[in-house]
């Protein structure tokens, strides 16, 4: 303990003289003076609201415990909304209780996994909360899920018991698993001959595993990542106070899948734990979001950047404005969608953010500067730093010590986490997946000292000269062409400011005979818009030529996974090949894009088409 002290002073030391040469630096800049006077005048209401809040919040058992609190103290004020569907605090608890003694009856004991797979409702929070308080880990299925994908992640979990919704229940049954399936959604629901006495919850320890939530791995399957009670704690509370920062009468609008951490554990979480009152729907309507809104009242949003674009390019609709929104939180907002979001829509504040289900810790963006994920104001103290990374090579650079290189400003690097042996808070901790390689395989070692270790994100970042950070692309996204490092995000943001396009992403593709990845930009018009080759190129010339797609796809639609984010994996798989695909495709010559048809493909084979 002593050691872990000297170690931790030393390292406040170090990092205390490098904040203070970077302020001194700094400050002739008024970029920097106004980030340093955003925080400063956040500090009052972070000392005596949110710090004490989240003492207090974090001491207090599970995500469950706070709902009987919220029971015993305003049983008759709402907590859940769907539709003509309210459920007071009473209500919900009611229903925990009721699963408990359900889960009992088929078998389920502390400390047992069980598999969930429903849409977004009242009930599901109910099943949740409902294994923690028989003391089981609920496993939380994407609904997306079918056939192979799906039984593997019922194994992944070893769920002693499948809980699934009648719509989805004929996907479950027909995988033959031998785990036993209970339905619900129908007339009458498993639980109404359930005892009416309370089921006595469960003591559950702060480091047991309180959800799985799934995340995608390299191979497709989804692996279930392991999220303590105290991480969920810490996590919804956090945001509570320091990104929706709730108010007495605040309602909650949530539109995204509750499998997902950013509408379970940020979005419901911080909600159950303050006691605020939330509106659900079960998948995203740009139509119909903001009558939604409206209609619930609500004065806040969690978003998915993807949601705010599809919102932007929606027409006008009546509602857009005659709301009381004042804050939306989310992560993914891209800079191009940013300003116009706010601005068309009239909302007083954007909480962005950046994390991973899985990652210790996080950043947040509490002063608004646009396209930023947020300010690591101690940046110095090396628990969250971007190294250099060779895309082409798929390694990180190391000096000759052998250890990682820290990237310069706006230089762009793979943001890694260090991991402590042992965290000061369950927002430190990395439980990983229930897979010890897969554990294993985020975890990087060696990284500027012997012994010590990261988690690696995955993700490539950059930081400006006042250390705000923004997103720049997954790993996986970026490609290599003309012995430079296209960044897919970065050319996706220009792409979609051209007049015409509604949507756009951009995949590297392999071009025969050639090295590298060439850019191709999957291009929805819109309605009324035709695509022109000319206009195109010259709308694009503010990107470096080696970054300028070659070629361009138009297609119908963009698929979407289930948290809206773009899937590009067929797009990428399809290439360039026109007698492939049956979707326009253009190829860049000289000043502007002309139609690639199989004739000039077998030139572009045979060497005699110059990319």
């Amino acid at each position: 303990m002593l050691k872990r002290l000297k170690d931790l002073a030393g390292a406040v030391g170090s990092a205390a003289i490098g904040t203070a040469g970077d302020f001194v630096r700094g400050v002739s800049r008024e970029t920097y003076r106004q980030a340093i006077a955003s925080e400063l005048a956040l500090l009052p209401r972070l000392a005596t609201e949110t710090l004490p809040w989240l003492v207090r919040s974090t001491l207090r058992g599970t995500v469950l415990d706070a709902v009987v609190r919220h029971a015993a103290k305003t049983p008759h004020a709402h907590a859940l909304r769907q539709e003509d569907a309210r459920w007071t605090w009473a209500e919900l608890d009611a229903c925990t209780s009721r699963v408990a003694w359900t889960l009992e009856r088929h078998g389920v004991r502390r400390g047992d996994v069980v598999a969930l797979l429903g849409p977004n409702a009242p009930e599901y929070i109910g099943w949740v909360l409902g294994c923690t308080r028989i003391g089981a880990t609920c496993a939380l299925l994407n609904t997306h899920l079918e056939a192979g994908p799906l039984a593997h992640a019922i194994r992944a979990s070893a769920a002693r018991l499948t809980i699934a919704h009648d719509r989805f229940s004929s996907r479950v049954e027909a995988l033959g698993l031998e785990t036993p399936t209970l339905v619900y959604g129908r007339a009458e629901a498993p639980w109404a001959d359930a005892p009416s006495a309370p089921y006595p919850p469960a003591v559950v320890d702060a480091e047991a595993d309180y959800v799985y939530i799934f995340t995608s791995g390299t191979t497709g399957f989804p692996k279930p990542c392991r999220i303590s009670h105290g991480r969920a704690l810490m996590a919804g509370a956090g945001f509570a106070a320091l990104m929706f920062r709730y108010q007495p009468g605040d309602v909650l609008y949530n539109v995204l899948p509750l499998y997902h951490a950013s509408g379970l554990m940020l979005g419901a979480g911080s909600a159950l734990l303050t006691g605020t009152a939330m509106a659900i729907r079960d998948g995203f309507s740009a139509r119909s979001f903001w009558s939604d809104v409206r209609r619930y009242d609500a004065s806040a949003i969690v978003y998915i950047g993807e949601l705010c674009r599809y919102l932007v390019n929606n027409d006008p609709q009546p509602d857009e404005r005659s709301h009381r929104v004042r804050v939306a939180v989310g992560n993914g907002l891209r800079s191009d969608v940013w300003p116009t979001f706010e601005a068309r829509f009239g909302i007083p504040e954007i909480r962005e953010f950046y994390g991973a289900t899985e990652a210790p810790g996080a950043i947040m963006n509490l002063t608004g500067r646009v396209g930023s994920v947020g300010r690591v104001p101690v940046r110095r103290s090396g628990q969250m730093v971007l190294v250099r990374y060779d895309v082409d090579r798929d390694e990180h650079l190391r000096d000759p010590s052998g250890h990682c290189i820290e990237c310069e400003a706006d230089e762009v690097g793979e943001l890694l986490v260090r991991l402590a042996a042992q965290p000061l808070t369950a927002a430190g901790e990395y439980r990983g997946y229930t897979d010890a390689g897969a554990t294993q395989s985020k975890i990087l070692e060696h990284v500027f000292a012997p012994g010590d270790k990261y988690f690696r994100t995955g993700d490539l970042l950059r930081r400006d000269e006042d250390d705000y950070f923004y997103f720049v692309d997954r790993i996986g996204d970026t490609f290599r062409w003309k012995g430079e490092n296209v960044s897919t995000a970065e050319v996706a943001d220009t792409v979609a400011r051209v007049p015409g396009v509604a949507e756009a992403t951009i995949v590297g593709v392999e071009v025969p005979g050639m090295d590298g990845r060439a850019g191709l930009a999957a291009l929805v018009l819109e309605p009324d818009a035709a695509f022109d080759g000319g206009a195109f190129f010259a709308a694009i010339q503010e990107l470096p030529a080696y970054a300028q797609p070659v070629f361009v796809r138009l297609i119908g639609a963009l698929e979407t996974t289930g948290t809206y984010k773009i899937q590009k994996g067929r797009i990428r798989k399809d290439g360039c090949d026109p007698s492939a695909i049956e979707d326009s495709l253009y190829v860049r010559t000289g000043d502007t894009y002309v139609t690639l048809d199989t004739a000039m493909y077998a030139r572009l084979r045979a060497g005699e088409l110059r990319l």
